[in-house]
C-alpha cells in the first residue's frame, strides 16, 4: 500500500483517479492545483507517489515536477503525469521534466493501477539494489526488445544497471519506443544513442516494460508465455 498524491483541477478526473487507486489497496490525499499541492507536500508528506494532470491553471502539471525534483526532500518521489495530450512529443517533454511514467486521458483504470503498481515496484527495486521477481526477467533484455519491435509496440523500457565502481547504487535508465522504433533513450548524462548503447553493453541488474496501451501489455504478456514454455 502506498500514500499517494493526486492532483488535477477536474474533479470528474480527481475522483476517479481517487476511486482507482483506493480501489487498489492505496491511500489518497487531493489537491485541485499546482500551489494547494506544493502546500501538501510540506504538510502531509512524505508520499510514496505523485499522480499530477498537466495543464492545470495557474501552475502547470511540469512546474509542479520540476519543483518537486528541484526540493531536496521530494526529489525522490515517483512522479505519473496525466494528460488529454498522447503525442509522441508529449510524452517526452514530460519524461524530460523528470516524470516516471506518462498516461494519456482517456484511460482505463485498470491500466492506471498497472502503471502505479509498476513505477511504486522499480523504485523500490532501485532503493534496495535488488530485483523484485518478475516472469520477465526470464526473458532476455534482446528477446524483450525483440518482441517490441516486432509488435510494433510503443512504451518505455526501464532497465537498472550495475554501476562500474562497485560501491556505487546502481543506475537507472529508458528506452522509448512508437510503434517499434527507439525514438529516445537515456542513461544519466547520456541521450539517445549514447544511451543505448551504454545500456546495451553494461551489466544488467533487472529491467520491465511498461506499454503505453493495455492492448499492448496483454500482446507482450502473451508472447512472453509462449516464449517461457518452449524453452522452459
Amino acid at each position: 500500500m502506498a500514500h499517494i498524491l493526486v492532483i488535477d483541477d477536474e474533479p470528474d478526473v480527481r475522483l476517479a483517479t481517487v476511486m482507482a487507486l483506493k480501489h487498489g489497496g492505496h491511500t489518497t490525499v487531493e489537491a485541485d492545483g499546482g500551489l494547494p499541492a506544493m502546500r501538501l507536500l510540506q504538510q502531509q508528506g512524505p508520499f510514496d507517489l505523485i499522480v499530477c494532470d498537466v495543464m492545470m491553471p495557474g501552475m502547470t502539471g511540469h512546474e509542479v515536477c520540476q519543483l518537486v525534483r528541484l526540493n531536496q526532500a521530494t526529489k525522490n518521489i515517483p512522479f505519473i503525469f496525466l494528460s488529454a495530450k498522447r503525442d509522441t512529443e508529449e510524452r517526452l517533454e514530460g519524461i524530460g521534466f523528470g516524470a516516471d511514467d506518462y498516461l494519456g486521458k482517456p484511460f482505463a483504470l485498470e491500466e492506471l493501477l498497472i502503471r502505479v503498481n509498476s513505477v511504486l515496484a522499480r523504485h523500490q527495486a532501485l532503493a534496495t539494489g535488488r530485483a523484485t521477481p518478475d516472469p520477465l526477467q526470464q526473458v532476455t533484455l534482446a528477446q524483450c526488445i525483440d518482441l517490441v519491435v516486432r509488435h510494433k509496440l510503443s512504451g518505455k523500457l526501464n532497465v537498472l544497471l550495475k554501476s562500474d565502481l562497485g560501491d556505487k547504487s546502481p543506475v537507472s535508465g529508458a528506452i522509448f519506443f512508437e510503434g517499434g522504433h527507439a525514438v529516445h533513450a537515456r542513461l544519466e548524462d547520456r541521450l539517445g544513442e549514447a544511451a543505448v548503447r551504454e545500456i546495451l553493453a553494461s551489466p544488467l541488474l533487472m529491467y520491465s516494460f511498461e506499454a503505453y496501451e493495455v492492448a499492448d501489455q496483454i500482446t507482450m504478456a502473451m508472447d512472453i508465455t509462449r516464449l517461457i514454455k518452449r524453452h522452459g
